[in-house]
């Protein structure tokens, strides 16, 4: 596994882009990976060392024990060997300062255990490499054997106006270039190059696991409200709890039962929270601050904006029309949510998955293509499983009660609940025979 990172300190490496200082984008991204050491290159200036200061402080840095060296450049040629103890017989990252970059570049080396013969320079344009020409792109992959020779060309530069081609770079040693179809490498020197960042970074916070409402509508919402929350650097957990907020907002109103724009305004912030719900994981996806207890809380948060909305719904129902069936289907909604809920702490508990819940409707999806023996039961669920995203839920809610239906949607939702919950019920039996029956099969 690779450890190591050398970082060449540039002008703009100080610049923050979504949020966080370029130099520090760089470092939790190499993290991702497995880095743990990173030496910053830099001229010795007390401005440069304050900010790597400030770095070795933060919270994340801290959290992870990583290793922050500052290498001033007129110690690289006598010191280059000693600084290094070690460092010949690894491979590391040789990144420009200025440089956003995929995390797809150290994604696909970070079990890379063998020493390259050659250093491997990331291209940023399609085209034939040529040594000789080609202008240093800011980030390639080094075996620890060339680090002497690279040190004493980076020693005889200025970092901020280091322009050097890869034959000035790798002047003693053969090179090779790859590059990636859908990865990026930009340097960050001007406003164009900056919008261009920010696209390519925000496209990194979408979730592969979104459906189509989230994917093609809410998340272009959700995305535009993240690229300024970055700015003020407000934590995920507090937009957790933001949205939580705007939806117990939406059941309370729908809750006073004045009628159609009553129903309306709690429709729209329900499904308002069901879109600023993907801000908090894309903060925390480009800030680097992901943790389990997050993605517990916004489960567990979501689950309550359910039950909150619809408990409302029906209770407003009733004090507008003033008719019982509507306290009626609430209580059938109820039950048959907390069948499910207990069926799914059941499943997601024996099964690993833990609160990563998105996972069981595409499971339920993807069985058509996995079993071929399957109920009708079984097929029309993997094909109304769609149904069930947040997403597509909470769009489909808010247009039926534009549309003046709101009555139809407690009973659809009450309907929804049973008939879901009664097939969970079926369907986590088995799945949870199965796992028993395959850990017996693995103890005998």
């Amino acid at each position: 596994m690779i450890e190591d990172a050398v970082i060449i300190f540039k002008e703009n490496s100080k610049k923050r882009i979504l949020g966080l200082p370029i130099m520090l984008r760089i470092i939790l991204s190499g993290h991702q990976s497995g880095l743990k050491n990173f030496f910053i290159v830099g001229n010795g200036r007390a401005e440069e060392i304050k900010f790597i200061e400030t770095l070795k402080l933060d919270k994340r840095v801290q959290a992870h024990q990583l290793q922050i060296s500052y290498l001033p450049l007129a110690e690289l040629n006598s010191n280059s060997s000693r600084i290094f103890p070690g460092f010949r017989d690894k491979n590391f990252w040789l990144i420009d300062g200025d440089l956003i970059f995929s995390a797809k570049f150290f994604e696909q080396y970070k079990d890379l255990t063998e020493i390259l013969q050659l250093p491997i320079i990331f291209i940023s344009q399609k085209g034939d490499f040529d040594k000789n020409s080609l202008s240093w792109s800011g980030l390639a992959l080094c075996p620890g054997k060339i680090w002497p020779s690279l040190a004493m060309a980076l020693a005889k530069k200025d970092t901020e106006v280091l322009l050097l081609t890869a034959a000035e770079l790798f002047s003693e040693f053969s090179v090779r270039s790859e590059r990636g179809e859908d990865d990026f490498l930009i340097r960050v020197r001007s406003k164009t190059d900056e919008k261009k960042v920010i696209q390519a970074l925000l496209k990194t916070a979408r979730k592969p696991q979104d459906g189509f409402i989230a994917k093609h509508f809410n998340r272009h919402i959700s995305l535009f409200f993240t690229k300024h929350l970055v700015k003020l650097d407000v934590s995920p957990s507090l937009l957790s709890v933001l949205n939580f907020f705007i939806g117990i907002t939406g059941a309370i109103i729908a809750g006073l039962g004045k009628g159609y724009w009553s129903f309306l305004a709690g429709g729209f912030l329900f499904e308002f929270s069901s879109i600023f719900d993907g801000c908090d994981g894309e903060v925390a996806r480009l800030t680097y601050q992901t943790s389990k207890k997050g993605a517990s809380f916004d489960v567990i948060f979501d689950a309550l904006t359910y039950l909150l909305f619809f408990s409302g719904l029906a209770i407003g129902l009733y004090r507008h029309y003033q008719r019982s069936w509507y306290l009626i289907l609430l209580g059938l909604f109820l039950l048959s949510l907390a069948w499910y809920y207990f069926n799914l702490n059941r499943y997601t508990r024996a099964s690993g998955i833990g609160n990563k819940i998105f996972l069981v409707a595409k499971e339920v999806e993807a069985r058509p293509q996995k079993e071929k023996r399957l109920s009708l039961f079984d097929r029309l669920a993997s094909k109304l499983a769609f149904a069930v995203r947040r997403d597509f839920f909470a769009t489909f809610v808010f247009l039926l009660i534009a549309a003046g239906f709101a009555s139809s949607v407690l009973f659809l939702v009450a309907g929804g609940s049973l008939i879901e919950s009664t097939y969970f019920h079926f369907y986590t039996s088995r799945q949870l025979k199965a796992l028993k029956a395959q850990n017996r099969s693995l103890l005998t």
